[in-house]
């Protein structure tokens, strides 16, 4: 026996590093980390999605105080008697103003609506203990039935 040499301490850095990456990049995997660190994977999605929501809401409100200022200020513009060059802004350009801000407001609307029906979804699947099947693949279509025994 030759004793405790550099080479055999740098391979078994290297295996503890390998080891620790594959730890690490499994952690990573719904599949993996929903049974492994369950209350991780959970606080880590429902923290995703309540950032979300509150992002979505945050851009929802900005939009809505901007549209507010714009119409205070088209009001100020008005009680002076200025109106703006016909050149510019006609009923053409108007409508298709109003138009384009109605729909942002409906798609902004949507997005929050869509983050907060997230965040319900996630918090249920907490209360549920939800986890994630750890087989690899999925059967196609037909397989399992025939793989089970059972009717098509």
């Amino acid at each position: 026996m030759t004793g405790f040499t550099f080479e055999r301490a740098l391979k078994i850095l290297v295996f503890a590093a390998l080891v620790l990456t594959v730890w690490k990049g499994l952690g990573r995997t719904p599949e993996f980390a929903s049974h492994v660190t369950p209350e991780r994977f959970f606080s880590g999605m429902v923290n995703d999605a309540e950032n979300s929501l509150i992002m979505k809401e945050r851009h929802l409100d900005f939009n809505d105080a901007s549209a507010k200022a714009v119409r205070v200020r088209l009001e100020e513009l008005l009680s002076q008697g200025r109106t703006p060059d016909p050149a510019m802004i006609n009923e053409e350009s108007l409508r298709r103003a109003v138009n384009r801000r109605l729909a942002v407001r409906e798609r902004d609307a949507d997005y929050a609506v869509m983050a907060r029906e997230r965040l319900d979804r996630m918090l249920a699947l907490e209360r549920q203990g939800w986890r994630m099947e750890l087989g690899l693949t999925a059967p196609a279509p037909g397989e399992g039935a025939q793989a089970t025994g059972a009717a098509p």
